[in-house]
């Protein structure tokens, strides 16, 4: 079987999950489309439906958990796709309303809901040609999505940046290849909110950080652990995910491989939550029949 980009619901991350009945074959209710909920093995998620021939990756849900969020890779292009729960039926997957045009990526809904920030590289005004990877935000509205908002300085700069995560509070991380603080060629950033905006990112230091890159990181809500990408010695294939834990004073404790059978011998990466926090998702490059019991 050909190796493929896969949605994966990984593991269950608290006690007493039970198991749902499975979904008909025509027609999607209930909870994360009416998948079944995984154990302790990943298990690839609704196949056919978001997990495709494609390569799909990025997950966002919003937190009532009646939307999902979603970005496809197709001809050096991104997009961002979403199905929704409508009237007690999963749609089916549709480009949202602020992305087609332009490529955009790794989207991120905020824990009230009432934002999704995204990375795009589109113009900053219409008539321009398109610019590296910036973050984006669009505040939801009464009739939908609104207008896309580039962050701007001191978030972007002119080299990339990457998946926007945030907490509870409004502090956001991301990824920022080539400033002048960086540990190796990717580092993690975490900027604290301020009234105008943004206060000047910080980088996450030696312990989250290595030489190698790091990239893709989904912080918790209350921003007590971190979890992210990152290619370095010991790893078990392209790129594996790890976790780090945040101390009373700030800092964080020394970054610790997440294993088997989270991580592969094949690329891990762009990890986030359910709605409730109790399951993990993640995209792989694993041979899709090792995702599923």
């Amino acid at each position: 079987m050909r190796n493929l980009y896969v949605l994966v619901i990984v593991v269950c991350l608290t006690a007493g999950c039970s198991q749902a009945p499975a979904p008909t074959e025509t027609v999607r209710t209930g909870p994360l489309l009416g998948e079944e909920p995984p154990g302790a093995q990943p298990r690839l998620f609704a196949e056919g439906i978001v997990s495709t021939h494609l390569n799909q990756r990025d997950t966002a849900w919003t937190p009532d958990g009646d939307q999902l969020f979603y970005s496809l890779w197709v001809r050096n292009r991104g997009v961002i796709v979403t199905v929704r729960l409508i009237d007690g039926q999963w749609s089916a997957p549709e480009i949202a309303p602020f992305s087609g045009r332009h490529s955009d990526l790794e989207p991120f809904v905020t824990a009230e809901g009432d934002a999704l920030y995204f990375i795009s590289k589109r113009p900053l005004e219409p008539d321009d040609e398109e610019k590296d990877w910036d973050i984006w935000l669009v505040r939801r509205t009464a009739d939908g999505w609104g207008e896309p908002e580039n962050l701007g300085p001191p978030i972007n700069t002119e080299h990339d940046e990457f998946y926007p995560s945030m907490t509870r509070d409004g502090t956001l991380y991301f990824t920022g290849p080539d400033r002048e603080d960086s540990i190796g060629g990717e580092d993690l950033y975490r900027a604290r909110p301020v009234s105008d905006g943004f206060a000047e990112p910080e980088n996450l230091g030696p312990a989250v950080n290595s030489p190698g890159p790091e990239y893709n990181a989904m912080v918790s809500p209350d921003e007590d652990y971190i979890i992210f990408g990152s290619a370095r010695e010991g790893d078990l294939g392209g790129g594996d995910m790890y976790i780090s834990f945040r101390c009373d004073d700030g800092s964080w404790t020394p970054a610790t491989h997440m294993g088997a059978p989270v991580n592969s011998g094949a690329l891990d990466f762009s990890p986030a939550l359910s709605p409730d926090g109790r399951f993990l998702f993640f995209t792989s490059r694993r041979v899709a029949s090792d995702a599923s019991p």
